[in-house]
């Protein structure tokens, strides 16, 4: 609980509406803020993790699958982890995981395992 007492009203309003959406077929492992793509893994602060305490920057293993949904993108790791991004971290975030996604889409068409659905 902790780790909730340090987000903003607004953040912490991001965080709620996230934990109400439904994303069918998903086991979350964690729900990030701040988030951003490096080295082809995510790093963010994590909530609502059954691993990791609240609050806590994480720098997971590498990702293997994007799953873009209307608001939303699940991030699936090599270690089966998904964590929902909530928000992008404000300096090159979204375009971090852009980057990714372009990225992907050249893997895709030759063959690799990399994938955005």
């Amino acid at each position: 609980m902790n780790g909730l007492r340090k987000l903003t009203p607004h953040k912490k309003s991001l965080l709620l509406t996230a934990l109400l959406e439904n994303y069918p077929g998903a086991f979350i492992t964690g729900y990030v803020l701040d988030a951003y793509i490096s080295s082809y893994c995510v790093v963010g602060r994590v909530y609502k993790s059954p691993t990791y305490p609240d609050g806590t920057l994480i720098l997971s293993e590498p990702i293997t699958q994007v799953v873009e949904y209307t608001r939303r993108y699940l991030i699936e790791t090599c270690e089966h982890e998904c964590f929902l991004v909530v928000s992008f971290h404000s300096h090159g975030g979204r375009q971090s995981l852009e980057h990714l996604l372009a990225l992907f889409k050249t893997a895709a068409r030759l063959g690799s395992r990399y994938c955005l659905h």
